[in-house]
This record gives structure tokens, C-alpha cells and sequence, in this order.
């Protein structure tokens, strides 16, 4: 920091000249002896930080030695607890399995009882069905036979007059048939007739 006045007594002795002299001897000396405290400072403050990181060191060296012996104790309580919990889950599944198989054979038992009881209620509806299907079908097919022979009467009876209707319809079929054939010959005869004046008269006049 520079000195900004000097008191006026010394300003008398020293005189302007030896006043601004006076002045940079203690403003260098102030300079130098700032330097010489932050030396000072910087090398304290550089052990304290040594010190401290050495103690960070050491503390985080003891601190990691206490978390593995503590994780070795936990991990070994796990290890021992895991296998406690392992054999007590085998003992209950090895229980519940016998239990279900136990069970599973009892309901299997049951189930063939009922299977068999039902089989034999179904065997004799069954029959009793079949018996009552027989007798029904058996009366469906006599009055089936029965309708049908009196259609196939019908159909019989029915037939004859229809081939009484279809010889009395050829007979007028074959007279209408001879008229139509008579006119059809005289119709064609009359087309070819012009037809071939049509091409006698292209010729003579392509040969004119």
C-alpha cells in the first residue's frame, strides 16, 4: 500500500527529493515484507494442508479397514442367514410337495370314483336313449314306407297323364313341325334365290 503524505516537518528536513526517496524505501520495504507474510503464510498454510491430508490419510486408511472387517462380519451374518433361509424354504417346499401329492392323489381318487359313477349313469342313458331311438325310428320308417307307397301311387298316377298329355303334345308337335318345315324349304328356297341374283348381278357388273 504506496504512503500518501508525509508531515510537513519531515517534508522541511528531508526536503521534496528526500521525501519521494523516503517514500519508495518504505513502500519497497512494505512490498518485501508483504512478500516475506505471504511466504510465510503459503508455507504454513501448505503443512496445515499436509498435516490434514495425512490425517485424512490415516483416518480414511482406518475408516476403510473398519468398513471391510465390518462387511466381512456382515456378509458372513448374510452367508449364515441365506443358508438358514435355504434349508428352512427345502423343508417348507419338500412339506407343501408331499402335501400337494397327498392331496393330488386323494382328488385323483375321487375324480376315477365319479369318473366311474358317471360312466355307468351315461351307459344306461344311453341305452335307454338307443332303446327309444330304435322304437322311434322303427314307426318313423313304417309310416315313412307307408307315405311312400301311397306318393309313389300318386307319382304313378300322375306320370300317366302326364305321358297321355306329352303324346297328344308330340302328335300336334310333328303336324306344326311339317307346316313349319314346309315353309322353312320355301323361305330358303326364296333366300337363296335372291342371294344368288344378289351374286349373278355383282358379277356382271364386276365383268362389265
Amino acid at each position: 500500500m504506496a504512503i500518501l503524505t508525509v508531515p510537513k516537518v519531515l517534508r522541511e528536513k528531508l526536503g521534496d527529493e528526500g521525501v519521494e526517496a523516503l517514500i519508495t524505501l518504505l513502500n519497497e520495504a512494505t512490498h518485501h515484507e508483504r512478500n516475506n507474510l505471504l511466504g510465510i503464510l503459503e508455507e504454513r498454510f501448505e503443512g496445515r494442508v499436509a498435516d490434514a491430508g495425512a490425517r485424512l490419510d490415516k483416518r480414511i486408511a482406518e475408516e476403510a479397514t473398519r468398513m471391510e472387517v465390518l462387511l466381512a462380519e456382515t456378509e458372513k451374518r448374510l452367508d449364515h442367514r441365506i443358508t438358514e433361509e435355504i434349508a428352512r424354504l427345502d423343508k417348507r417346499i419338500a412339506e407343501e410337495v408331499t402335501r400337494l401329492e397327498v392331496l393330488l392323489a386323494e382328488t385323483e381318487k375321487r375324480l376315477d370314483h365319479r369318473i366311474a359313477g358317471e360312466a355307468a349313469r351315461l351307459e344306461v342313458l344311453l341305452a335307454e336313449t338307443e332303446k327309444r331311438l330304435d322304437h322311434r325310428i322303427t314307426e318313423e320308417v313304417a309310416r315313412l314306407d307307408n307315405r311312400i307307397t301311397e306318393e309313389v301311387a300318386g307319382l304313378r298316377h300322375q306320370i300317366a297323364a302326364v305321358d297321355n298329355r306329352i303324346t297328344s303334345e308330340m302328335a300336334r308337335m310333328g303336324e306344326r313341325m311339317a307346316g313349319m318345315r314346309a315353309d322353312l324349304i320355301r323361305w330358303m328356297f326364296i333366300f337363296w334365290v335372291g342371294q344368288l341374283g344378289t351374286l349373278i348381278a355383282i358379277l356382271f357388273a364386276f365383268f362389265r
